[in-house]
């Protein structure tokens, strides 16, 4: 059934309407700090592994002023894959993590990155 009249409608009680608060009063608003938005992260999977080294060079020598650059690849030990990872998650700046998926896939936990290639 469709209501068409507006005298369909029941009447709200004074007591009921006066208790109702509105959700676009000012002063809410004003009380609440903006929050800014999560740094992007970037993980760029490469398939060779000379790819990695190559696009980590590249990214630091162009882009190291406003980017932080992370790569691993193979040869790195357990220690610095570890490091780098916690550079890459723990970082506030806009980041980029490049390997290969074979090394990175192995047992990391690389949840920061809003975006994979």
């Amino acid at each position: 059934m469709l209501v068409n009249a507006p005298t369909e409608y029941p009447e709200p009680d004074k007591d009921e309407a006066s208790n109702v608060v509105l959700l676009h009063e000012p002063e809410r608003y004003e009380s609440a700090s903006p929050r800014s938005p999560p740094p992007q992260k970037w993980m760029i999977f490469c398939p060779l592994p000379g790819q990695v080294r190559h696009l980590g060079w590249w990214l630091t020598m162009f882009n190291a002023d406003h980017l932080d650059v992370v790569y691993m690849y193979g040869e790195m030990g357990s220690d610095e894959r570890t490091e780098m990872q916690l550079k890459f998650q723990d970082s506030p700046n806009p980041s980029v993590f490049v390997t290969k998926l074979k090394v990175a896939g192995t047992g990391r936990n690389l949840t920061a990155a809003n975006h994979a290639v």
